[in-house]
């Protein structure tokens, strides 16, 4: 019996490795700074957008703002977003090169007031560092589901 048990565990010890492992996301500091830099800027346009300001502060002069495919130039500046109410960030991917970041966010708008749905949103971004040395939206481009 004992026998057939350290048989039993060694065949256990002796097998090939699953192939079927998850490959690791990289984690490098550029990873890190371009998802830092583009949540804290995008928090800020969101949160300017629920109090219908226009943060020029967060935009660099022509910077394009496209709203459900119509471009848009005063707040809101994203698709699915009234006053009051707040914005929750969803899942986000970001990246960045030199000076550009950019990518994709998906946020809800939930209504401040009763009566009101909760709207979900996705945008894409293009941020580009100043000559100062601080960032700001080139590009923004958001959408809702169709009802």
């Amino acid at each position: 019996m004992r026998y057939a048990a350290l048989l039993l565990v060694l065949a256990g010890c002796g097998g090939r490795p699953s192939t079927n492992a998850t490959p690791a996301v990289p984690f490098t500091v550029q990873v890190l700074e371009a998802d830092s830099i583009a949540h804290a800027l995008v928090q800020r346009a969101f949160d300017a957008d629920v109090q219908l300001a226009n943060p020029d502060s967060l935009y660099i002069p022509d910077a394009e703002i496209i709203v459900n495919g119509v471009p848009r130039a005063d707040a809101p500046r994203f698709a699915g977003v009234a006053a009051g109410g707040v914005v929750q960030l969803g899942s986000s991917r970001f990246a960045v090169t030199g000076n550009y970041v950019w990518g994709t966010i998906q946020y809800r708008w939930v209504p401040g007031s009763v009566g009101k749905r909760m709207v979900d949103g996705w945008a894409t971004f293009v941020l580009v560092r100043t000559k100062e040395g601080g960032w700001r939206i080139a590009h923004a481009h958001s959408s809702t589901a169709p009802e």
